[in-house]
C-alpha cells in the first residue's frame, strides 16, 4: 500500500511540474525561441529527480510547446498548444451539446440573482434567481482546459449536480430525465471577446487575451427559459466545424 502511494505521488509530481512549465511559457516567462533551463537546474528548482523532470518535459513536448534536442536542451516553439479539439457538427442537436469526448469538471456552485449585466447575457428578467454551476471543460485531465462553463438552471433543477453522469451528460438532457422538462426551442449565440480577468488564471492565459464565448439558451413550455450555458474558450483551444449542404428543390 505504501509503495502504491509513493508511485502515485511520483506520477502526480511530474504532471505538476509539466503544468507549471506550461504556465510559465503561456505567461511569457519563456518566450518562443528561448531555451528552458537545463535538466539539472530544473531538478534543483523543483526539488525533483532527473527522471521526474524528464517525464515533465516529455509532457510539455507532447503539448507542442517545446522541442527537445539531445545535447542541446529544450527550445520553446509555441506559447500555446495547437488547437486541442475540433468539434464537427452536422445537425442542430450537435450544436446544442458538446462532444462526448469532452467532460465538465465542476469547480463550484451556488445561488445567484441576475443583475443588469447578467440579465443582458442570459436574456432574462432583472432579479431572476438561478442556480449556477461553474465547471472547467476538458478533453484530458492533464491537458490545458478547453474552456470555462457557467451553467444557469432554475433552482428547482439544482438536483442535476448530484447525478453520477453530471460531468459527462449535457445538463438539459439530465433535466429532461429527472424532471420531464423538454426543450421547445433553443438559441445559440457566438461572439468574440477579451478573456475576463476572473477566468484567465484558471484557463492558464492572460487577462484580455482573445476568447470565444458561446451562449446556449434552452426554453420549455410557455417560453420559459430554464437553462442557459455560457462557455468561454481561450484562443486556439476549441474549434467548431459545421457541414452544410445546399438543398435542391424539385422543379414544378
Amino acid at each position: 500500500m505504501i509503495a502504491k502511494s509513493q508511485n502515485a505521488r511520483k506520477s502526480s509530481r511530474y504532471r505538476e511540474i509539466a503544468t507549471e512549465i506550461q504556465r510559465e511559457i503561456r505567461l511569457g516567462t519563456y518566450a518562443v525561441g528561448d531555451m528552458l533551463p537545463i535538466e539539472t537546474e530544473l531538478m534543483a528548482h523543483f526539488s525533483a529527480s532527473r527522471q521526474t523532470v524528464r517525464e515533465a518535459l516529455r509532457l510539455v513536448s507532447e503539448q507542442g510547446l517545446i522541442v527537445r534536442r539531445a545535447g542541446f536542451g529544450s527550445v520553446v516553439i509555441a506559447a500555446e498548444p495547437p488547437v486541442l479539439f475540433t468539434h464537427s457538427v452536422k445537425s442542430l442537436t450537435e450544436w446544442l451539446r458538446y462532444s462526448n469526448e469532452t467532460y465538465r469538471e465542476v469547480v463550484r456552485s451556488g445561488d445567484v440573482t441576475a443583475d443588469r449585466k447578467l440579465a443582458a447575457i442570459l436574456k432574462c428578467e432583472l432579479g431572476k434567481n438561478w442556480f449556477l454551476i461553474e465547471a472547467m471543460r476538458r478533453s484530458d485531465e492533464f491537458a490545458a482546459p478547453l474552456g470555462w462553463t457557467e451553467i444557469y438552471v432554475l433552482r428547482k433543477f439544482a438536483g442535476v449536480l448530484e447525478r453520477r453522469d453530471h460531468g459527462r451528460t449535457p445538463v438539459h438532457e439530465q433535466i429532461a430525465k429527472m424532471f420531464g422538462q423538454t426543450i421547445e426551442y433553443a438559441q445559440l449565440e457566438i461572439f468574440a471577446r477579451a478573456m475576463p480577468a476572473r477566468l484567465a488564471k484558471s484557463l492558464q492565459v492572460k487577462a484580455g487575451s482573445p476568447a470565444l464565448t458561446m451562449v446556449r439558451r434552452y426554453y420549455g413550455q410557455k417560453d420559459e427559459l430554464f437553462e442557459v450555458t455560457v462557455t468561454t474558450h481561450p484562443e486556439g483551444r476549441y474549434t467548431y466545424s459545421m457541414d452544410m449542404q445546399r438543398s435542391l428543390r424539385p422543379r414544378i
